[in-house]
């Protein structure tokens, strides 16, 4: 039981997580978009790369959640 609580907080902090690296990498987007500078156009293309890897990694601690409360 405590570990379906934990799964589901987990679970629950991760989505809060990814929301919140949405709102960021859209962001970053805009602001590559409208950068006239390349430096700083590719220092915000890194970011991006880096934001998108963390998404996908609580995408990625969702789903071991999931399959664990699935056990």
């Amino acid at each position: 039981m405590i570990g379906a609580v934990n799964s589901k907080k987990i679970t629950a902090s991760s989505a809060a997580h990814m929301a919140l690296l949405d709102q960021f990498i859209l962001l970053t987007q805009d602001s590559i978009v409208e950068q006239d500078d390349s430096f700083v156009r590719d220092s915000l293309v890194d970011l991006l790369s880096n934001l998108r890897a963390e998404r996908a990694d609580y995408a990625e601690i969702i789903g071991a959640s999931a399959l664990n409360r699935a056990v």
